[in-house]
């Protein structure tokens, strides 16, 4: 005899099949890590500025998911930006200008971080377009809620 009752697990959550479907995220997320990438590697202080202006604009009418993403990217923005120009100068203050260590000590820093966001802007923007949420390892500001997701 078998319970008809007994509850059922729910259903796994439908990936989305990106080489069917065209972005199938949330839009404002998608646009908030673009803005990340953006800012880092086309249009750098234009992007942020954009970055700020779409967050002002949406923060209180965004989805948990947007606004997740639009958090991390401003956050993220503000903290690695100030990292990437507060180190670098320091690199270059102690050392000076005219010592050949401290620029190859200063660019190889400014290089590796530099890259380091914007692969972690790829994956952010990855998660953005799956529908998942993100946090920026060790700059981004922790997730509160939804912890399973």
């Amino acid at each position: 005899m078998t319970n008809d009752t007994a509850a059922k697990p729910p259903a796994p959550e439908r990936e989305p099949n990106l080489l069917k479907e065209v972005m199938p995220g949330p839009q404002l997320a998608i646009l908030a890590e673009a803005l990340f990438l953006a800012n880092l590697m086309i249009i750098p202080g234009l992007g942020f500025v954009l970055l700020v202006a779409l967050w002002l604009k949406k923060r209180h009418s965004a989805t948990p998911l947007e606004r997740n993403h639009l958090e991390q990217t401003v956050v993220t923005s503000l903290w690695g930006g100030g990292i990437l120009v507060g180190v670098s100068a320091g690199i270059f203050l102690l050392g000076g200008f005219d010592n050949p260590v401290s620029w190859v000590v200063g660019v190889l820093y400014f290089v590796c971080f530099h890259a380091t966001l914007i692969l972690l802007g790829v994956i952010g923007l990855n998660r953005a377009m799956l529908g998942k949420r993100w946090r920026f390892p060790i700059l981004g500001p922790v997730l509160l809620d939804e912890p399973g997701r």
